[in-house]
């Protein structure tokens, strides 16, 4: 296969991937029940620009990060094939090139071991610019971290000429192995559900030990995310669930049994493309007040939570906590009788008390790459609006106007990429 980065003259482009939210088996899936993850239409997106001086630019304004790497910064492959484990790649880095602990230090050495792994040599004595923007809450449960790796991972595999779009299953497969090992970097020992369901899209199901099982994504679900922006700890409310259980196994057991009951119904719904979508939405719509029920009999809700759920349910949206709970996100099923007002007054109650909602689908495309918007060339689309300069002219070695262009550019102009 030959595509346009692989050539010495090349275009920018732009790939992007989703999020992810757990819809059902929170909690029992650590003891083997399955659980339904779905993606989710809050993407990362990563431009990429060519230069000619050698240099590396990375700007990932969510994160504050705007730094410059030399090729010579670059380890090589042999010396990142032979870690222990991804994480690993600090040792091999200037220590100027990372910042204190926190997530600008972990996307940089993300960067660093994908390009060690993956940038031609072309590639690292021309340069380029890489800007990230994200338009997911970082640290919420909604898989922000894989998305930005599989972004990255997916443009690195374009320049290098492994991956065309990232539409087909095999590309998708390469894309997926890659941003794998960026989540090793950013976790250590991830389970591999978060770039699953966002380098595919649409639903998932994992069961702990055993292969996720692809769903398909012929039903797109309307939801409202909604943020408490309360803090948590999985792990401890993880171990708070084992004591528990402890306690009470035949109780908790007979939890964790019907909350994989929950999953696997709704896994077969998602699986057949031909299910009704009113019978859908009906049959999730239990599912998500049962779910929620079982998570609250385990002690993982949270005051914030059940005020989202109150709200919600006001408005005739059953709403659930996503992720391990103690804060974090709730999730709301929009049915289709839903009107903007409906939605509107939901998202404007719940702002007074400082939670922040996202209407959004669920169950939507996932990684995709593209070097044309609206008919027009990524640059010529980016200077559209409140741009000066010719933005075309590779004079400028690393299109710096449409880097700053794209790091400033409102949240909702890139739905239309």
């Amino acid at each position: 296969m030959v595509v346009a980065a692989s050539k010495k003259t090349w275009t920018p482009f732009i790939s992007s991937a989703p999020g992810k939210a757990i819809l059902f088996g929170e909690h029992a899936v650590v003891y083997g029940k399955p659980a339904v993850a779905a993606s989710v239409d809050m993407r990362a997106y990563a431009l990429v620009t060519p230069r000619h001086d050698g240099l590396m630019h990375l700007v990932f304004p969510d994160i504050s990060v705007d730094t410059v790497i030399r090729s010579s910064d670059i380890p090589s492959k042999e010396q990142t094939e032979v870690l222990l484990h991804p994480g690993d790649v600090a040792e091999l880095l200037p220590p100027s090139l990372l910042k204190p602990e926190g997530a600008g230090r972990t996307a940089v050495m993300t960067f660093m071991f994908l390009c060690s792994a993956l940038l031609t040599q072309q590639h690292r004595e021309q340069g380029f610019s890489i800007c990230v923007r994200s338009l997911l809450p970082v640290g919420a449960g909604l898989g922000s971290s894989a998305a930005f790796n599989i972004a990255l991972a997916s443009a690195l595999l374009r320049l290098n000429g492994l991956v065309d779009r990232a539409d087909s299953t095999e590309e998708r497969e390469l894309v997926n192995k890659w941003a794998f090992k960026g989540e090793q970097v950013a976790h250590g020992t991830p389970s591999g559900i978060d770039n699953s369901v966002a380098t595919f899209g649409g639903f998932l199901q994992y069961t702990k030990g055993t292969a996720p099982v692809q769903l398909g994504s012929a039903h797109y679900l309307r939801v409202l995310i909604c943020d408490t922006r309360v803090p948590k700890s999985t792990k401890a409310l993880v171990a708070g669930v084992r004591v528990l259980r402890d306690a009470h196994p035949d109780a908790i057991d007979s939890v964790m049994d019907a909350i994989g009951s929950i999953s696997l119904t709704a896994a077969r719904m998602f699986r057949n493309a031909r299910t009704p979508a009113d019978a859908l939405q009906n049959h999730l719509a239990d599912a998500v007040r049962l779910n929620h029920a079982l998570l609250v009999a385990l002690g993982v809700s949270h005051p914030s939570l059940e005020r989202v759920r109150d709200v919600a349910a006001a408005h005739s949206m059953p709403a659930k906590l996503t992720g391990a709970g103690g804060g974090g996100c709730a999730l709301a099923l929009i049915p289709p009788s839903a009107t903007d007002g409906d939605i509107e007054s939901v998202i404007r109650e719940l702002s007074v008390e400082g939670i922040r909602c996202y209407p959004t689908v669920i169950g939507g495309c996932g990684v995709k790459i593209t070097d044309a918007i609206a008919g027009k060339s990524v640059v010529a689309w980016l200077e559209r609006k409140n741009m000066t300069g010719n933005l075309c002219s590779i004079s400028n070695n690393d299109f710096a106007l449409a880097i700053a262009r794209f790091a400033s550019m409102p949240s909702a102009d890139f739905g239309a990429i």
